[in-house]
C-alpha cells in the first residue's frame, strides 16, 4: 500500500460497541497507519471491548465512555476528547450516541456515513459524509470506504488484535493441559433467532469429540452456563466448559489456537477469523453477505443456502441438522488440518 500524506494528522474512531463490529472496524485504524504511520489515531469505546482497542499497534490512545457513571461519565469522555484536539472524527457506528461524540469531539471534519445507511438520524451531526454505498455490503468493506474517502486508494481488509503475554501463556497452559489444540464451540449470540439449539451443540460435540480425536472447548458468556449444562447432559459429552469463564484476551488468545471454530452470528466468531482459525459460522436469519466472517478460511452454514450477490431467502437455525453441521466442520478440517511432523 502507498503511503499518503495528505491525511490528517490526528483522527478519532468512535465505534464504541460491539465485540464483533470493534473487530471488523478496526481494519480502517489498521489501513490508515499503513498508508500514513504519522497519523494517530484515537478510538472511543465502551468498557467491554476496550482491551480490544487497548494495546492496538494502530491506535494511539483510546477514551473508553464508562456508561454507567451517567451524565458524568459522558461528561469525562466528551471533554478527554475535545482536550486531545482530532482534526478528524469518524462515526462507524451511525447511532445518534456515537453521532453525538463524534460531533462534541469538535474536531472540524466529522466524517460518516451516507444518510440511507445511518440510524437516528445521526447523519445530521456529521459534516462530511462517504459516498452512498451498498447496504448489504460486508462490514469490513463498508469500513475501508472511509480509507478509499480519505485519499487511501485501496485499502488493504487486515485483521490485527492487541497482543496480550499474560492471556497467551494461559492459553498455552491449557492447551498443554488438554495435550491438543481444542475444536472451539462457541454456544451464544446476542439476538436469541441467531442461536443454534443447545442440544444439537452437545451432539456436535460428541461427534467431533470422537472423529478427530480433540478436545472441545465451549466458550460463551455468562448468560450461557444453562446452555453450557444442556451439551454437557448430552450422551457421550466430554466438552470442556468454559462459558463465563475467560477473559476477552484469553478467549482472543485460545482462539489463535484453535483447530477449528465453530459458533454463530456473534463477536466471537469475528474474533476466530481475525486470529486465523479455520471458522464454521452457523446462520439463520441474519444476512451473511453483511455480518458473515470475512475471509477465506471460513465457511456459512445455512438452510436454505446463501449465494453471494443473490437476495438472502428467509431462514432459521432450527433449520441447520447435527449431521450438516458434522459434515461441515470434517470438510473444513481436512482443509486446513496441520499435522504434526
Amino acid at each position: 500500500m502507498a503511503l499518503v500524506s495528505s491525511l490528517p494528522a490526528s483522527i478519532l474512531i468512535v465505534r464504541l460497541g460491539a465485540i464483533g463490529d470493534v473487530t471488523n472496524a478496526l481494519v480502517l485504524a489498521t489501513a490508515i497507519k499503513d498508508a500514513a504511520p504519522e497519523t494517530s489515531i484515537g478510538w472511543a469505546s465502551h468498557p467491554l471491548v476496550a482491551p480490544l482497542v487497548e494495546g492496538h499497534p494502530s491506535v494511539d490512545r483510546v477514551h473508553v465512555w464508562q456508561r454507567d457513571r451517567g451524565l458524568s461519565g459522558w461528561r469525562a469522555v466528551r471533554d478527554e476528547v475535545r482536550a486531545a484536539g482530532y482534526e478528524m472524527a469518524l462515526d462507524l457506528q451511525r447511532l445518534f450516541k456515537s453521532g453525538l461524540l463524534a460531533r462534541a469531539s469538535r474536531a472540524p471534519r466529522v466524517l460518516g456515513f451516507d444518510r440511507g445507511r445511518t440510524k437516528e438520524g445521526s447523519w445530521m451531526l456529521t459534516n462530511e459524509r462517504i459516498p452512498a454505498g451498498p447496504k448489504r455490503a460486508h462490514m469490513v468493506d463498508q469500513y475501508l470506504e472511509f480509507a478509499r474517502h480519505l485519499g487511501i486508494a485501496h485499502p488493504v481488509a487486515r485483521h490485527v488484535l492487541p497482543p496480550d503475554l499474560e492471556a497467551e501463556s494461559w492459553a498455552e497452559d491449557q492447551i498443554r493441559n488438554w495435550g491438543s489444540a481444542p475444536v472451539i464451540l462457541n454456544l451464544g449470540a446476542s439476538k436469541p433467532a441467531n442461536r443454534w439449539p443447545a442440544d444439537r451443540f452437545g451432539q456436535l460435540a460428541s461427534l467431533l469429540a470422537d472423529d478427530l480425536n480433540a478436545p472441545v472447548v465451549l466458550t460463551g458468556g455468562s448468560e450461557d452456563h444453562d446452555a453450557a449444562e444442556t451439551v454437557l447432559a448430552c450422551e457421550g459429552s466430554r466438552a470442556i466448559n468454559l462459558t463465563g469463564a475467560t477473559s476477552l484476551p484469553q478467549l482472543i488468545a485460545l482462539l489463535k489456537h484453535a483447530r477449528l471454530y465453530i459458533g454463530c452470528d456473534t463477536g466471537p466468531t469475528h474474533l476466530a477469523v481475525a486470529q486465523g482459525a479455520p471458522v464454521l459460522a452457523l446462520f439463520g436469519p441474519a444476512d451473511p453477505a453483511r455480518t458473515g466472517p470475512y475471509g477465506t478460511r471460513a465457511d456459512i452454514l445455512r438452510n436454505p443456502p446463501w449465494e453471494p450477490g443473490a437476495q438472502l431467502p428467509a431462514a432459521a437455525m432450527d433449520a441447520l441438522s447435527v449431521t450438516a453441521a458434522f459434515q461441515a466442520a470434517r470438510n473444513l478440517d481436512e482443509r486446513y488440518r496441520v499435522e504434526p511432523l
